[in-house]
């Protein structure tokens, strides 16, 4: 029988677009009478005893699902922590499936598949995992997961997301590979003039006010 673990990797934690896709995962699961579970990654790296519980739960379960956002092409450093503890783990781990979920705050899939994808392949192959398979999610922040929005509640932009979810569930309860896939949640008038020029103003606009926010300053070229 099914019991799935989910990790939720995104440093939000409870907060977030990870933890939002992992509640949701969950209730279809249970819909399902398969067991389900989710971990914050954060949380469980406090302490030894966190550590343990977490390693644990991953031996347990026959499905683990790592939900995360994409930082710098790459996943955020709690997850890198919980990829060496796992490898360090030695558990067996050649029957269990690892699939993993991706969100970017950038409107573009492939800056999940061209790079953290891989990564992710090559983590799941040198521990053992049986490949699951990925969803990766082109604008992410359109689920709202930072103002603590449940899918259920974000409405139409949420739909494609319901859906693939959905096939997860389907691929968990038949025992089968879900295909990597990518979808892109940020409706296709975004791409043209003039929502193009004024969504990457207004992104261009909100980095430089973080940044400065921060002390940092945006057009330094430190290695001219």
């Amino acid at each position: 029988m099914s019991e799935v673990l989910i990790l939720n990797g995104s440093g939000r934690g409870k907060k977030s677009t990870s933890a939002g896709l992992g509640i949701y995962l969950i209730d279809l699961l249970k819909e399902e009478s398969i067991a389900a579970t989710m971990l914050t990654i954060r949380n469980q790296l406090n302490s030894e005893e966190k550590i343990k519980e977490m390693v644990d739960a991953i031996s347990e379960a026959t499905h683990i699902i790592v939900i995360a956002p994409l930082y710098d092409d790459c996943q955020p450093y709690n997850v890198v922590k919980a990829q060496e503890i796992i490898a360090e783990s030695k558990m067996n781990l050649e029957n269990k499936h690892f699939l993993f979920i991706a969100n970017s705050g950038f409107g573009e899939p492939e800056q999940i598949t061209e790079g953290t994808l891989r990564i992710y392949k090559k983590f799941a192959s040198s521990v053992g995992f049986r490949w699951g398979g990925s969803l990766s999610i082109g604008g992410g922040e359109m689920l709202q997961g930072r103002y603590g929005k449940l899918l259920h509640e974000v409405g139409t932009f949420a739909k494609n997301a319901i859906v693939e979810l959905e096939k997860i569930v389907n691929s968990i309860k038949s025992e089968s590979t879900y295909p990597d896939t990518e979808i892109i949640l940020i409706p296709g008038f975004f791409y043209k003039w003039p929502f193009k020029q004024l969504f990457t103003s207004m992104n261009t606009r909100g980095w430089k006010k973080v940044a400065a926010k921060n002390g940092e300053k945006v057009d330094a070229k430190p290695f001219l």
